[in-house]
This record gives structure tokens, C-alpha cells and sequence, in this order.
């Protein structure tokens, strides 16, 4: 008689089922990444259009821009697919990177508003949070 044990424990449960064909699923839900601002509104045309719509929770959509002129790692804001603004340039490197192999990056609205008028101009703010998608 051997003198070693089965382990009884999750992971033998998890190795039975890969054995059997089962497929594991890495992450249950979509995992949050980081929470910034949108950047550039204000060089938006219709962007009071587009503000008056926007609210808390909305989903807004991340699109890689390898070819801005201006940022090679560039990521697109799009809010119901018109243009918003950009991933601020200070953030957008890891995140570019994330979404140049492959992953599936996505922002939800988590506050917006006017944040102080200047000479009689309001600052609009859109905070968002960041979410990788791995399924």
C-alpha cells in the first residue's frame, strides 16, 4: 500500500473536470482596470448635444487609434458611437498595449457634470471607469 494521499481539496475537483473536456472560465466578471477623465471634450462640436444624454452607468466605447498623428497609443472615447474625446495621453500606454494583444477594453460613466465656470466658461467633466473583458 502506497503511502501517498489524494489531496481533497477544490483543486482535484478542477483537475477531474479538465480531464473530463471541461473548459475553465479565467474570470467571472469583467475585471475594473483604472478610473479616469476623459480628455478633450472641449474640442468636440456637439458636445452639449451629446452631454445632455450622457448618464451614470452608461457604457462607452474604448477604440485603439495606432495612427493619431499625435499619439501612437491614442484610444478613442465614443459615447452611442460619436466621438467624445481620448484616453488622457498620461494614462493610454498600458492600456493601448492591453488592447494592441487583443483585449476587449470598455468604460462605464461614473460621474459627469460642470465642474466651475471661468470667464464664462463651464468645464464639462466626464469620469469613467475602465474595464478589461476577458471572456
Amino acid at each position: 500500500m502506497s503511502n501517498i494521499q489524494k489531496p481533497d481539496s477544490d483543486i482535484t475537483t478542477i483537475i477531474g473536470h479538465i480531464q473530463k473536456g471541461g473548459k475553465i472560465q479565467p474570470f467571472l466578471k469583467d475585471i475594473f482596470l483604472i478610473k479616469l477623465n476623459v480628455a478633450g471634450l472641449d474640442y468636440i462640436d456637439n458636445i452639449d448635444e451629446i452631454f445632455s444624454k450622457i448618464r451614470v452607468g452608461d457604457r462607452l466605447e474604448l477604440i485603439r487609434e495606432a495612427s493619431n498623428e499625435y499619439d501612437k497609443h491614442a484610444i478613442l472615447v465614443k459615447y452611442h458611437g460619436e466621438k467624445i474625446g481620448y484616453v488622457p495621453r498620461k494614462d493610454n500606454y498600458v492600456l493601448s498595449k492591453l488592447m494592441d494583444g487583443g483585449k476587449h477594453l470598455y468604460g462605464v460613466v461614473d460621474s459627469f457634470g460642470v465642474d466651475e465656470v471661468y470667464e464664462n466658461y463651464e468645464f464639462r467633466f466626464v469620469n469613467f471607469k475602465i474595464f478589461l473583458n476577458d471572456y
